[in-house]
């Protein structure tokens, strides 16, 4: 069937490749060391794990092993880019950060197991998440006061992704291998999970490794888009009936290309992660600490020749405490702090050596009322940022700018008020009010930045982001029928974004580029600027189990969102907006076959920002066929998927380079899980 569909070369490329990554997955760690995970509930949708609890913690969405076993994604933004409200930035197949509700860069924080997640993929779209998705356990996303534990910026959200490398109870012993291999660019994917346990203690490995080349697209082969990537890591917890200690290292290395001819970007990294918890008697519950300590680094080559880099190096602590009901009240308190250093050298270093810190105090609560099913979540977060720039030989809209520190006192506040409508319905109502720090780059840049092709200039004097936003969401949570809806408004009065400003300057007088309008390097400026601006949209997702018997299933998925943004200065819409989409899913089982089919349309962006040009709306059709079966002692998973099965032509306007780098053409993706 394979080769009637996608071709000879697609079906025998595809087997090729699975046996390549079978061999790399059998060879990554011994299987009685592999890992399996427990399957989680289907992809849970706005406001939390429907029909489960409501706590101070509860994330918005969640992605578990299970749905992330079924996603191709080659970087954090294409997995998170299914759910509800969420697009990516798409800077070719290897580098994309998740933007929510139109919101990007560091107004959506990403943190890796509860800390912050320290790399350079906030600088700039053409740098790649420091976390592969096959390293990962969950993606959580946290929105409203739980999402203030994390950030002051919560509008769109906070972003969690988890792993399992720090075991928090005894888990016997396991294995699991996952080999992966796709036809649309020839990807070829191992990896090996697993845990033993001695006693009271507990060890988890895991090593995995991608293998890509160019992109086929429907318009051709897109040139400097192969990868190659290989990560691991390892963790050892002591385990005891009232708590846990675990220490863990993890370490990535990832070559990948950006689209542009001869550009690779070699990323490296390195992490350690300490993580706590003791459960108490009395007035105090639980106690509960994390840090992760990260050395980061990457060098962007060009033709074999090193250029410029890129290095981020710091850690990120917190301490959570949940206290024992006061009243009727679940309260968690916590304090946070870290610091980093991020430094630019070469052809690329639009910024000075930056040295930033934070501390911050948080609490997240909820508090039911007398009146059956109605209950109040809320929460606070204060923090304390400073950025501090050292002194720049340098040459551009400044001449070499002086040592400068600036220090800002964020502040957010949320409230959620939520009605159990009867056994099956729930209603919420948030308000928030947000505050966000300037971070190094929109304080300190002056120079050309050739991911974003432009001249990117700084403000010393920029003031903190301010907005308010309110949500209403109504959400079936039992019965045949689950889902929920949910409209929402943002309004900023002080929105950082970029602004175009003529041209760069010319700096042939002391001896540098002409980057101005006519000039060898010709670049257009942008500056960062705070403007009022405000967002709006709604975001649906509703399933239907039309038949629930034990052979055979069948779930009716009906999905949309919708977004507006724009300046309301008057001066037209926020840049790099993906205005929504619509789709239908059918999913099921037949015959121990579980097989799922999905049609969306993503709508026309015909209302581009200055400077951008509008984007075709287009259909995507995708399927997948999946089953369980015994091989030998293993239970085995085999998984069939195929994406852009209509082979559509397609633009992603929250993407940079959309324009010279479409989404991948018709493929088909074979995976085969086994556990032991």
């Amino acid at each position: 069937m394979l080769q009637v569909f996608f071709g000879t070369n697609y079906a025998s490329g595809v087997m090729r490749n699975l046996k390549r990554s079978l061999l790399v997955a059998a060879l990554s760690v011994p299987p009685l060391l592999a890992q399996t995970p427990k399957a989680m509930e289907t992809i849970t949708v706005k406001g939390s794990s429907i029909g489960a609890a409501v706590s101070a913690d509860t994330p918005a969405l969640l992605m578990g092993p299970a749905e992330l076993s079924l996603l191709s994604a080659m970087n954090v933004g294409d997995a998170l880019s299914s759910l509800p409200g969420v697009a990516n930035s798409q800077f070719g197949p290897n580098a994309g950060r998740p933007v929510v509700r139109g919101l990007d860069g560091d107004k959506i924080r990403i943190l890796q197991n509860g800390t912050a997640l320290l790399d350079a993929s906030a600088a700039s779209p053409d740098h790649a998440v420091g976390v592969d998705p096959l390293s990962l356990r969950e993606m959580q996303v946290f929105r409203g006061p739980s999402a203030l534990l994390y950030s002051t910026s919560i509008l769109g959200g906070v972003v969690n992704l988890t792993d399992t490398r720090i075991a928090t109870q005894r888990m016997g012993q396991g294995g699991a291998l996952v080999a992966r291999s796709g036809s649309v660019d020839n990807l070829a994917a191992g990896a090996a999970k697993g845990h033993v346990t001695a006693g009271d203690w507990v060890v988890q490995a895991d090593l995995f490794a991608r293998s890509t080349d160019d992109l086929r697209t429907p318009v051709g082969r897109i040139a400097d888009t192969g990868s190659e990537s290989l990560g691991g890591g390892l963790g050892v917890s002591k385990v005891w009936d009232g708590g846990f200690l675990g220490l863990s290292w993890s370490g990535l290395d990832n070559d990948y290309g950006v689209a542009e001819p001869d550009i690779v970007i070699g990323q490296r990294q390195d992490r350690w992660d300490l993580a706590g918890e003791s459960r108490l008697e009395g007035a105090l519950r639980k106690v509960a600490w994390r840090a992760g300590v990260t050395d980061y680094r990457h060098t962007e080559f060009e033709g074999g020749v090193a250029g410029s880099s890129f290095s981020n190096r710091g850690f990120d602590a917190r301490i959570d405490l949940t206290l024992a009901r006061l009243g009727s009240t679940e309260a968690i308190l916590g304090v946070q702090g870290g610091s980093f250093d991020f430094e630019v050298t070469g052809d690329e270093a639009f910024l000075p050596d930056t040295v930033n810190r934070n501390a911050a105090l948080f609490g997240s609560f909820v508090t039911p009322f007398a009146t059956p099913g109605l209950r109040l979540r809320y929460g606070f977060r204060v923090q304390r940022d400073s950025v501090s720039a050292e002194a720049w030989t340098h040459e551009g809209v400044l001449s070499d700018p002086p040592a400068a520190r600036r220090s800002f006192t964020p502040l957010g506040l949320s409230a959620a008020l939520e009605k159990d409508l009867g056994p099956e319905w729930r209603t919420t109502l948030t308000l928030s009010r947000v505050e966000r720090s300037p971070n190094y780059q929109e304080l300190f840049a002056d120079g050309p930045h050739v991911g974003t092709e432009a001249y990117e200039v700084g403000d010393r004097d920029l003031g903190k982001e301010r907005g308010y936003g309110v949500e209403w969401e109504v959400a079936k949570v039992t019965g045949r029928l689950t889902g929920s809806a949910s409209v929402f408004y943002n309004r900023y009065a002080s929105f950082i974004t970029l602004i175009e400003n003529g041209y760069g300057p010319d700096l042939t007088g002391v001896g540098g580029p002409d980057f101005s309008l006519g000039g060898a390097d010709e670049l257009v400026r942008y500056d960062f600027t705070s403007v009022p601006a405000h967002l709006y949209g709604a975001e649906a997702r509703l399933n239907f189990a039309a038949l629930q018997g034990d052979a055979a299933k069948l779930n009716v998925e009906v999905f949309a969102d919708a977004l507006r943004a724009s300046r309301r200065d008057g001066a037209g819409a926020l840049p790099r907006i993906s205005p929504g989409r619509v789709g239908l899913g059918l999913n099921g089982l037949l015959s121990g076959w579980e097989w799922r089919t999905e049609l969306a349309y993503f709508l026309t962006q015909d209302r581009p920002a200055s400077g951008e040009s509008p984007t075709s709306g287009y259909p995507m059709l995708g399927a997948s066929l999946g089953r369980s079966f015994k091989l030998g002692a293993a239970d085995a998973r085999l998984t069939v998927r195929g994406v852009n099965l209509l082979d559509r032509e397609a633009r992603n306007p929250s993407s940079f380079i959309k324009d010279l780098v479409p989404l991948p053409g018709r493929g088909v993706e074979l995976g085969l899980r086994l556990s032991f």
